[in-house]
């Protein structure tokens, strides 16, 4: 059970706060009071006077009881909700207490005479109020997180969630360099702490985005950050080019912008591939950090030191092996992501599952639906365990010369599938259907079992959704035969072992096998 309780005295702000809490942890809020109201048929003042405050705790109870039941829950309770023991072990049960601790005068202002009315303890005199409201309060704060309830309100979410999945942090070493990763709920309290921290001091900051992040994140940076330079682009891939980046060199020459500068990519993996390829190559190099704002930016694009553009439809052919500073997770953000961006995400996550951890794939395989759901906490466990596992393959192989190639697994034909599309269907959508070809040639070799198999095709299918048309064996090989991790002109495939080490390297699939693999596993009906 994991139910977050707001408590604290009458009017203090628990239903607005719920609201967007639950908003922020993409979960379901429910006000006790209105949900009460609609259970006796009547305000609440009405049943007092006709039945008696007892009656009314009775109901109070048996209604938590019912929501202690359930999990996921963001609870705005009632004002004597935490004075009753039996009411504290549900709730303690079931999740945690948050105390939103407030002075009597500061809630006194922020309430409306409509809102006083139907409150029957705030109609009594000034005197039985101090004196309910003093006696309420030790209550209030035992076995609960108090915070503040005067800060503004987006500083309360953030309080909450970092209560609910604190700072995590791994090193990531690059070929003897290392940086420290982070997932937080936080990254611009992350950054400036970073900042501070270092001996040398940046001349200037610049910030690269897309618009639709500048419009959802950007603004909590920048009262932190009031002297930065903001870039933006446009989103999507076609804004990782060569074109892109000159017109963003120019920006910053405009701006005079040397050396001694901090380049912050702040964004998906668009973004942030964007901005290492452009802090690496301008003037020689700049520093540069990343913070990934996308579950599959989070899981992917922004661990291991790789930066590149796009040429044409031809994904990534340009770029080269980078360092950042520091790498920061986002997952205040995840909340603002579409349904299609959390599959693509948990695509990825899966497929580095397979490989590097089968505990963690089969934790992704239970916990689907409400991953799916983008409940925000689960998905930042999500975010930096795939993270924390890629970081250690990085660190054996930073040039991808050898183990590092198993997390190509899916992409070999997943990057043909987007470069035919012109990467007009998703890049999780495009690997999902090249891990189904992987796991369909793995079987046909009897790697994996069919047993083995079934599980793994059943969830890779629900993260794809509705079919899209593929290329077949002989239009997707001449795109397969110039992926970066080929050698000696034969195309490697990555393929699924259901015994360990979990993978296998392979250089000798053929069209024919391809062919069989999408004809008998992938989209039989819509094959072309």
């Amino acid at each position: 059970m994991d139910n977050i309780y707001l408590t604290g005295f009458m009017g203090c702000g628990k239903s607005t706060l719920g609201k967007v809490l639950a908003e922020h942890l993409r979960r379901h809020f429910v006000d006790m009071d209105a949900m009460l109201v609609k259970t006796i048929g009547m305000p609440i003042d009405q049943f007092f006077q006709l039945h008696g405050e007892k009656a009314f705790r009775q109901r109070e109870y048996d209604l938590l009881k019912r929501l202690a039941q359930h999990d996921r829950l963001v609870v705005a309770t009632g004002g004597g909700v935490p004075c009753n023991a039996a009411n504290r072990e549900l709730m303690l049960a079931s999740g945690h207490i948050v105390f939103l601790d407030m002075p009597l005068a500061s809630i006194r202002d922020r309430l409306s005479a409509a809102e006083i009315a139907v409150r029957p303890k705030w109609q009594t005199d000034d005197g039985e109020l101090q004196k309910l409201f003093a006696s309420r309060r030790p209550h209030y704060r035992r076995d609960s997180i108090a915070i503040d309830g005067e800060l503004p309100l987006a500083d309360k979410v953030a309080i909450i969630q970092r209560k609910l999945f604190p700072p995590k942090q791994c090193p990531v070493n690059l070929n003897g360099v290392t940086h420290t990763l982070t997932a937080t709920f936080t990254p611009e309290i992350a950054l400036q702490q970073w900042l501070a921290a270092r001996t040398e001091a940046y001349s200037r900051i610049v910030f690269l985005c897309d618009y639709r992040c500048a419009d959802l994140h950007a603004e909590r940076f920048r009262p932190r950050f009031p002297h930065a330079l903001f870039i933006s682009v446009q989103p999507g891939e076609t804004s990782k080019s060569l074109r892109r980046a000159e017109a963003i060199y120019k920006q910053l020459l405009a701006a005079n912008i040397g050396r001694d500068a901090l380049l912050v990519a702040l964004g998906g993996g668009v973004v942030t591939d964007l901005g290492a390829f452009v802090a690496a190559t301008y003037k020689r190099g700049i520093d540069c950090v990343l913070v990934s704002t996308t579950l599959l930016g989070c899981v992917d694009a922004s661990i291991g030191g790789k930066a590149a553009v796009n040429v044409g439809d031809w994904k990534n052919q340009v770029g080269l092996f980078t360092r950042p500073q520091a790498v920061l997770l986002d997952c205040g953000s995840f909340w603002t992501l579409p349904g299609t961006a959390i599959r693509d995400g948990l695509v990825e996550a899966y497929k580095t599952g397979i490989v590097l951890d089968r505990d963690f794939m089969i934790w992704i395989e239970e916990q689907l639906p409400i991953l799916l759901s983008g409940d925000s906490v689960l998905l930042a466990h999500t975010a930096f365990q795939s993270a924390f596992l890629k970081a250690a393959v990085v660190k054996e192989d930073f040039l991808e010369r050898g183990l590092r190639k198993v997390l190509n697994l899916g992409h070999t034909y997943g990057h043909a599938v987007e470069t035919w599309n012109h990467c007009r269907v998703s890049h999780g959508r495009c690997v999902a259907a090249g891990l189904l070809a992987a796991l369909a040639i793995s079987q046909q070799r009897q790697l994996v079992s069919a047993a083995w198999a079934a599980p793994r095709r059943a969830l890779l299918n629900a993260l794809i959704g509705q079919p899209f048309a593929l290329p077949n064996a002989e239009q997707a090989w001449p795109i397969m035969a110039n992926d970066k991790k080929n050698r000696g002109r034969k195309v490697l495939f990555v393929l699924m072992t259901e015994a360990a080490p979990g993978y296998a390297f392979v250089n000798d699939v053929s069209p024919a096998d391809l062919d069989q693999a999408l004809a008998e596993q992938l989209f039989p009906d819509k094959h072309k």
